[in-house]
C-alpha cells in the first residue's frame, strides 16, 4: 500500500462530489499561518511536501481498500486509479522567515487534485514549521552559545525526532544526539553519558575514568548524579589523567541544580587548573525562556543541550496552518476570487504574492499583494512545480543552513528578542481591500438559486388557432420570450410542463381534444424554447434515478416534463428534479392560471418551495377566479412580480 492514502477521508468524499458535479473546475488554494502566537515563523517542510506531490498516485491496494469502504462509486475509483498530481505550485524558499497571513505555498490545478493535496501539505508544513520555529527561538535566546538537540527520547515518534534534528540544525543548532538523523542528514552527532551510566559503577570517579579511557578525545563528564562539588573534583582528577595521556578534558555537563551558580563555581576551578578550553554544557528541561533568563546573569556556560521543550515545542506544539480556496473557475472561464467571511476566520481572496522590503539589508516590512501587482521588492513566492513536476532540485541540508544564516542576519534586532516589544509590519495592499469590499457587496446581493417554472406554454393554449385557446393569452408571448432569453443568458434552469395526450385520452371527457402528441398544438411556443441541444424531454412513464437526474440537470438548461393530466406533479420526475436542485425560489408563469398553474403552485407549496408568480406572464380564463386564487396564494406566502421588475431585480445581483 502506498502513502497516498495519507489524507483525511473528507478529501476523498469531497473529491467524489467534485468528480460528479465540478469535474471541469480549476482552483487556487493557499497555505498560510493564521495565528499570531509567534512573532514570526520559519517555514519548513516544503521540499518534503513537494516530493510527496510529485509521487502522488494510488496503488491497486489503495483502490481495493477504498472500494471496501463502500463509500465510493466505481467511476470515481477508476479516476483515482489513473490519478496523478498535475498542478502548479508556488512556494517560498525553504527555510524562510514568514509571518501570519502570508501565503507560504500556492497550489493551482484541477479542483480535485488541488483539494487532495490539502492534508499532505498541512501535515508536512505544520510539523516542520512548528519545530524549525521553536528551534530558532532557542538558538536566538542562546546568543553566541552553541545549541544541541537532545530531544529524541521525548518527541512524538520517529518522524518528529528526525524532523527536530534536521530543522534545528538548519536554523543554527550545532548537532544532535539522534544517530539516525546524523546518518540520514550528515548532521554532527554528539553525546555525553546518562546518570545510569555513572550509577552502574561503584564510584563516580570509576565511571569517569572508564569513559575517559574509552573516548579520551571527546570526554564530557556529567557532574550532578550525586553532588556537583564532589563531581567537579572527580572531573579535575580525570582531566589530569587525560593530560598525562596527552589529551584535554573536552567538557563537563550540568543537568540540574542552579546552573548559574554551579557553572560559575566550576569555571573557577577549571580555570585554576589550567583547563581553559574545557567547555561547560548545560541541559535539563531548558527552553528559550529559561536560557534567556540564565544568560542575563552572564554565567560561563558555553553550550546548551535542549531536549523536550524544543523537540515537542512544548509551549506551542502545533502551528495553525491553513489551506484555503482563494479563487475558482469553471472550464475556460476566468478565475473568480473567493474568501471566507466566518468570524475570526476571514481569509484574503485571490492568488497573492508576498513582497519583502529591505533597508540596508535588514527586513523593514512585508507587503501582501495581488499576484498581478507590480511592487518593487523581493518576491518570496516562486514557481517550484509545473504540471506536477518540480522545477528545481532540492538543496542539501548544508546549503539550507547557509541560506538561513543569511536570512536570519537580515532579521531586525527587535525580532531577535524572544518577546519583541513591537510587531513586524505586514501590510495588505489597497487592491486586496477593494476586492474584499467588492466580494462583501456581492455576498450581500448574491443571486439566489432560482428556477423558472414554465407551465403549458403550448400552441393549443396560446395560439388563436389552438384547440383550447385561452382568450388574450397571446399578449403574454412578449414576456415569455423575455424570460426565456434572460434564463438563457444567465444560466437559469427552465422547467417546463408540456400537456401531452393521445387520441381518446380520458381527459377528453371533460375537455375538447387538445395537445395530441406530435401535433402542432402539442408543441411549445418557439419563444419559450432554448436551442435543441439544451433541452431534455422527460415523460411520466420512466422514473429516473438520482444520478441520472443529476446528470440531466448538469447537461441541460431546459427540462420539459410531459403530463397527460392537469398536474405537472403527476410526472414523478417533477418532484425528484426539484428536490435534487432545492432552489431558493421558483418563478411560475404560463397557462392556465386556474387549472394547470394552480396545480403547479399547489404542488410547490405542498413541498415547501418558495413561490413567486410572474403575474404578467400568466393568463386566466376567469378574472374572478384569478382574483380568488391570488388572495389565497398571498395567504400562503406566494409572492407576485412583473416581468420587468423581475429582470431589474435579478440584474441587480
Amino acid at each position: 500500500m502506498s502513502k497516498s492514502l495519507f489524507l483525511d477521508l473528507y478529501e476523498l468524499t469531497m473529491a467524489q462530489v467534485y468528480f460528479k458535479f465540478k469535474r471541469d473546475s480549476f482552483a487556487t488554494f493557499e497555505l498560510f499561518i493564521r495565528s499570531f502566537k509567534r512573532p514570526f515563523y520559519i517555514a519548513a517542510g516544503i521540499d518534503e511536501a513537494l516530493n510527496f506531490l510529485e509521487n502522488f498516485k494510488f496503488s491497486k491496494e489503495d483502490i481495493d481498500y477504498l472500494r471496501d469502504l463502500n463509500l465510493f462509486e466505481e467511476d470515481f475509483l477508476k479516476y483515482l486509479t489513473n490519478f496523478k498530481f498535475n498542478g502548479d505550485v508556488w512556494a517560498v524558499e525553504e527555510p524562510e522567515i514568514v509571518f501570519a497571513n502570508e501565503p507560504i505555498i500556492t497550489v493551482r490545478g484541477n479542483l480535485i487534485e488541488a483539494q487532495l493535496a490539502e492534508s499532505i501539505l498541512l501535515n508536512k508544513i505544520n510539523l516542520a514549521t512548528t519545530l524549525a520555529t521553536k528551534a530558532f527561538r532557542v538558538v536566538l535566546s542562546s546568543k553566541d552559545k552553541s545549541v544541541y538537540d537532545f530531544s529524541l527520547r521525548r518527541t512524538q515518534g520517529e518522524n518528529a525526532s528526525l524532523a527536530i534534528a534536521k530543522y534545528s540544525y538548519i536554523v543554527g543548532a550545532k548537532g544532535t544526539s539522534n544517530v539516525l538523523a546524523g546518518y540520514l542528514y550528515k548532521i554532527p552527532v554528539v553525546g555525553t553519558m546518562a546518570h545510569s551510566f555513572i550509577m552502574s559503577f561503584e564510584r563516580e570517579k570509576d565511571a569517569f575514568l572508564a569513559f575517559a579511557k574509552t573516548f579520551p578525545e571527546k570526554t564530557i563528564l556529567l557532574l550532578d548524579t550525586y553532588d556537583v562539588k564532589n563531581g567537579i573534583r572527580n572531573a579535575i582528577d580525570i582531566a589530569k589523567f587525560l593530560k598525562y595521556k596527552g589529551f584535554q578534558l573536552f567538557g563537563i555537563r550540568l543537568d540540574s541544580g542552579n546552573l548559574i551558580t554551579d557553572s560559575k563555581y566550576i569555571r573557577g576551578l577549571l580555570d585554576k587548573e589550567g583547563l581553559l578550553d574545557t567547555i561547560i554544557l548545560a541541559s535539563g528541561n531548558l527552553d528559550e525562556f529559561k536560557i534567556k533568563k540564565i544568560l542575563q546573569k552572564n554565567p560561563p556556560i558555553d553550550a546548551f543541550g535542549v531536549g523536550t521543550n524544543m523537540g515537542c515545542s512544548s509551549d506551542l506544539p502545533f502551528t495553525d496552518v491553513l489551506y484555503k480556496l482563494v479563487e475558482i473557475k469553471e472550464g475556460n472561464k476566468n478565475f473568480i476570487p473567493t474568501m471566507k467571511f466566518s468570524k475570526n476566520k476571514i481569509t484574503l481572496p485571490s492568488k497573492k504574492q508576498v513582497v519583502r522590503i529591505f533597508r540596508k539589508n535588514i527586513m523593514e516590512k512585508d507587503l501582501i499583494v495581488l499576484d498581478d501587482e507590480n511592487i518593487e521588492g523581493k518576491e518570496l513566492l516562486k514557481k517550484v512545480m509545473e504540471a506536477g513536476k518540480r522545477l528545481y532540485k532540492e538543496k542539501d541540508i548544508e546549503e539550507k543552513r547557509k541560506i538561513f544564516l543569511e536570512k536570519s542576519n537580515s532579521l531586525p534586532d527587535y525580532l531577535k528578542d524572544i518577546n519583541p516589544n513591537r510587531k513586524y509590519p505586514v501590510l495588505i495592499s489597497k487592491k486586496i481591500f477593494l476586492l474584499i469590499d467588492k466580494l462583501k457587496n456581492k455576498l450581500k446581493t448574491s443571486i439566489p438559486k432560482i428556477i423558472f417554472f414554465d407551465i403549458d406554454t403550448q400552441n393549443d393554449f396560446i395560439d388563436k388557432s389552438g384547440a383550447l385557446y385561452v382568450k388574450g393569452s397571446e399578449k403574454i408571448i412578449k414576456n415569455l420570450k423575455i424570460l426565456t432569453e434572460f434564463a438563457k443568458k444567465n444560466n437559469i434552469l427552465i422547467i417546463s410542463s408540456q400537456d401531452t395526450h393521445i387520441k381518446n385520452d380520458p381527459e377528453f371527457k371533460d375537455f375538447p381534444q387538445h395537445c395530441i402528441d406530435k401535433t402542432w398544438g402539442n408543441k411549445k411556443l418557439n419563444e419559450t424554447l432554448l436551442p435543441k441541444n439544451k433541452i431534455k424531454t422527460i415523460g411520466p412513464d420512466i422514473i429516473y434515478d438520482d444520478k441520472s437526474l443529476e446528470d440531466i440537470i448538469l447537461k441541460f438548461k431546459q427540462i420539459i416534463l410531459q403530463k397527460n393530466v392537469l398536474d405537472v406533479f403527476s410526472n414523478p420526475n417533477t418532484i425528484n428534479i426539484l428536490k435534487s436542485i432545492y432552489p431558493d425560489k421558483v418563478y411560475v408563469y404560463g397557462v392556465v392560471t386556474e387549472y394547470c398553474v394552480e396545480k403547479a403552485v399547489a404542488g410547490l407549496l405542498k413541498n415547501n418551495f418558495k413561490v413567486c408568480i410572474i403575474k404578467d406572464a400568466i393568463k386566466e380564463i376567469s378574472v374572478n377566479k384569478k382574483r380568488e386564487l391570488f388572495l389565497e396564494w398571498k395567504k400562503q406566502g406566494v409572492e407576485f412580480i412583473k416581468t420587468k421588475d423581475l429582470i431589474k431585480k435579478l440584474f441587480s445581483f
